[in-house]
């Protein structure tokens, strides 16, 4: 059935005592950012109860991405499972029909990342992402500073940047990402170029960049970025479309990121060529 974490202020530590089960440390990863205002009450959550346990959970988030040059609204399946001594009951199949009837009734299109085999009776289907990739070579710059998550100044930076942030691409984007970005980025670095006044979310080993995603009111080139870079690298791959970055000469190369994790739609998508939903994004 579909509960309201505003109207039970208990339901939040029983649906996280459920996550344990599935994703130790989710607790633990949720406070960490909580004082940075991740707020995991904006999701609607489905539960099924024994007694006053949740032992099943499907919870729906709200989307507002740039798909194809157009705003789009969409729903986001998140966080499906059943507690291991509840299972072949049915009861996620029971949550997800609720969840997907709530979706349909207010989205045209719903998201989920998933495993297909689990998710394709639901009428979903698997779309094949793409990173981009290259040839850069770093040039051991600076301008980057570490975002301190015991810092509240910087918090207030992140937020800042977060709900006035343009979408990094106008081919798959996204917007006012607030909690699915600060949850997915918990145990991230994050980085502050405060001469381009963005937030960078990289990592660099084995001599190649990956660059998943930049927090900016005004989208900087990628050029600008890897300008600031420390850390020495030969190889960029790019973690979403690359046309607002000004990098449209990287290869686009088939990358799912898991086998849990491909990208799954339900309902009409307006894309048409290689992009993928940036990795921060993902719910």
């Amino acid at each position: 059935m579909r509960s309201d974490y505003a109207k039970d202020p208990t339901l939040l530590p029983r649906v996280f005592e459920l996550y344990e089960h599935a994703w130790p440390g989710m607790t633990a990863r949720a406070a960490a950012v909580r004082d940075w205002g991740m707020r995991w009450e904006v999701s609607t959550p489905f539960v099924h109860c024994e007694g006053e346990r949740v032992i099943s959970h499907a919870g729906v988030l709200e989307i507002s991405l740039v798909a194809a040059g157009r705003p789009m609204l969409v729903g986001g399946i998140h966080a499906v499972v059943t507690h291991p001594d509840h299972r072949m009951r049915g009861l996620s199949r029971v949550l997800m029909e609720e969840a997907l009837a709530w979706c349909d009734a207010r989205y045209e299109t719903v998201l989920l990342t998933g495993e297909p085999v689990l998710y394709e009776r639901y009428g979903f289907r698997s779309w094949p992402e793409h990173r981009f990739a290259g040839n850069r070579r770093g040039s051991g710059g600076s301008g980057l500073r570490l975002l301190d998550r015991r810092s509240a100044a910087d918090g207030e930076l992140l937020l800042r940047l977060l709900d006035a942030r343009a979408p990094v691409s106008r081919r798959l984007g996204i917007v006012r990402d607030r909690a699915i970005f600060l949850f997915d980025t918990a145990l991230w670095p994050l980085h502050y170029a405060e001469a381009l006044d963005a937030v960078v979310a990289y990592s660099v080993k084995d001599g190649t960049l990956r660059l998943f995603d930049v927090v900016a009111e005004r989208t900087p080139s990628l050029d600008q970025v890897l300008a600031l870079v420390p850390e020495p690298f030969g190889r960029v791959e790019v973690y979403f479309a690359p046309d607002l970055v000004g990098a449209e000469d990287l290869t686009p190369e088939p990358h799912p990121l898991g086998l849990d994790d491909h990208l799954m739609i339900r309902g009409p998508w307006p894309i048409d060529g290689p992009a993928m939903l940036p990795v921060p994004a993902r719910c």
